[in-house]
């Protein structure tokens, strides 16, 4: 089986809020607090990536009750094909109904079953999945191996999130029995169960999807029972779960106004779990009071994007070396976090288990300078449009780095998006921009395939619209890289030639605390951030 060796790691100093790309998916982070310091971070103590405040052993589960979740949003579909299957942004959801075929193990590092019985390989090319004997779905209807073969052709198929990694990697997929898949890959993967961790991984009956028509069947602990846009989404628990009926009897979703919201709810006792993220205050506050979680940084979770694409200015790479090395990331947490969070301009963190020797970009404006002088003398006018999400802290950064870039010569108009669905439109869908603030967020259990969703060529969600053949080649060996160490040697590869090519700048990690209330129990962390609740229970 696949090794991870996720290792806690100390996190000095909490970040708050942006808009990310994540991995292979876009992650809406609404801003909260200004860049006055309100909501600024407390700066208190540290606080590791795992586990906190972890409770001790509460007795036998009691059975009954509801679990209210205060999220960061809610999925408008519980379709995996066309949901996120992140934590805190619709991966709860999804996981309540469908299950994932195999979790992430946050103690071990290691990918396990769930739904699945196991998943096995002796050289990492050939996978075999087997299921579990009995499980149905919730219209009563098998998870066979059929099923699963056809939940994944219609994800890939209709191109959701990680089809094309899936589709390049894997030559075949076959139903050898009722209760065996086995998938023969075009090269050796060691971290293959990765991907059925979350959207390959959340098998949709054969009956869901009837013409036009999508209704959320899965084999999960818990089936939809209500859905109020922009208000709640509610589960109600399955009876035949394979595990048994779940403990809880209702599962709700809520969306707050951001983590401040999520954290004061908590406090108050409206929520049970809140998903607290980026806000450093609310972070600190709420390990302090107590609240057992789990803690987590998204790594380059704060970012500018810079548009690679023909006919933009960053199709230059001068103009791309000179914005990186003009940027400084200590000056910009200082303007928009007052020091509080956590600048660096390298892939992955220090805090960060694939963290290597090699460092970012580094800030030089004399050399940004330089470069695009280069630029200019070649007909390069030095204007760029800079997309900037219109909130308090947005704003802050998105003068910053104005500022940075103007001090080397360029001419930056910010373009100010009302909101972040105006951003999603213009940057991630229509690639309307020069330069961007939003992030690259790259999750601890999935290093290959985030990287592969930002980075390569054929990438679906390349938003930066980079190629280069020489980081395609380094993306396959990563992918292929037998264990831990020799991942972070391909991974140092990585960050060298992403200094050298400079896809987009990084600026920060976000860090994120899921909290719940003492009371509440076996709530567990799996890959991408993602709660599952189908042990969970709440002391009466």
């Amino acid at each position: 089986m696949i090794s991870v060796n996720y290792r806690q790691r100390a996190i000095r100093r909490p970040g708050r809020f942006a808009v990310a790309l994540v991995g292979a998916s876009v992650v809406l982070a609404a801003c909260s607090g200004g860049a006055d310091g309100e909501g600024g971070g407390s700066g208190s103590g540290t606080y590791e990536t795992g586990l906190v405040n972890v409770q001790s052993e509460a007795g036998d589960p009691v059975d009954g009750g509801t679990l209210t979740y205060g999220v960061q949003l809610l999925t408008t579909t519980l379709d995996p094909l066309r949901a996120t299957a992140r934590g805190g942004q619709g991966g709860e959801a999804l996981a309540a109904v469908y299950d994932v075929l195999m979790k992430y193990d946050t103690d071990s590092g290691e990918f396990a079953p769930q739904l699945a019985e196991s998943l096995q390989s002796e050289d990492n090319m050939t996978w075999t999945l087997r299921l579990r004997d009995g499980v149905r779905f919730s219209d009563g209807t098998p998870l066979d191996a059929a099923a699963v073969v056809a939940s994944i052709e219609r994800y890939n198929s209709g191109g959701g999130n990680g089809a094309d990694l899936w589709m390049q990697s894997v030559k075949s997929m076959e139903a050898q029995d009722s209760s065996t898949v086995v998938f023969r890959l075009a090269n050796s993967w060691p971290r293959f169960p990765s991907m059925l961790a979350f959207g390959h991984g959340m098998i949709v009956a054969p009956g869901a999807q009837q013409g036009e028509k999508f209704t959320a069947v899965g084999a999960g602990p818990f089936v939809e029972a209500g859905f109020l846009p922009g208000e709640e989404r509610t589960f109600t628990a399955n009876p035949e779960y394979y595990g048994g009926r779940p403990h809880l009897d209702t599962l709700r979703m809520v969306a707050l106004n951001g983590p401040q919201a999520n954290f004061e709810s908590l406090e108050a006792g409206q929520l049970d779990v809140a998903y607290i993220r980026g806000l450093g205050s609310a972070i600190n506050s709420a390990k302090e009071a107590g609240y057992p979680g789990f803690v987590d940084v998204l790594n380059a979770g704060g970012a500018e994007l810079i548009n690679n694409r023909e006919g933009s200015p960053g199709a230059d790479v001068r103009v791309r070396q000179a914005i990186a090395q003009a940027i400084d990331p200590d000056l910009i947490d200082q303007r928009a976090e007052e020091g509080q969070g956590l600048p660096g301009s390298e892939l992955f963190g220090e805090t960060s288990q694939w963290h290597t020797d090699v460092a970012g970009p580094v800030y030089d404006p004399d050399k940004a300078t330089e470069l695009l002088n280069e630029a200019k003398a070649d007909g390069y006018d030095g204007r760029l449009k800079y997309t900037v999400l219109n909130e308090p802290k947005d704003q802050a950064i998105g003068l910053a780095v104005q500022s940075l870039l103007q001090a080397v010569g360029f001419t930056v108009d910010i373009a100010f998006a009302n909101n972040a669905g105006d951003l999603l439109n213009s940057v991630y869908v229509k690639h309307e921009f020069d330069l961007a603030h939003a992030g690259i967020g790259l999750y601890e259990s999935i290093p290959d395939a985030g990287l592969q969703s930002v980075l390569s060529s054929t990438s679906l969600r390349n938003t930066a619209g980079y190629a280069n053949p020489e980081m395609d080649s380094l993306l396959k060996e990563l992918q292929a890289a037998p264990d831990d160490d020799a991942a972070r040697d391909v991974i140092a590869q990585v960050q060298t030639l992403w200094n050298d090519t400079v896809p987009s700048v990084p600026i920060s990690g976000l860090a994120a605390f899921w909290a719940w209330q003492t009371d509440v129990h076996e709530v567990v962390p799996s890959a991408t951030g993602i709660m599952l609740f189908d042990k969970a229970w709440i002391e009466s």
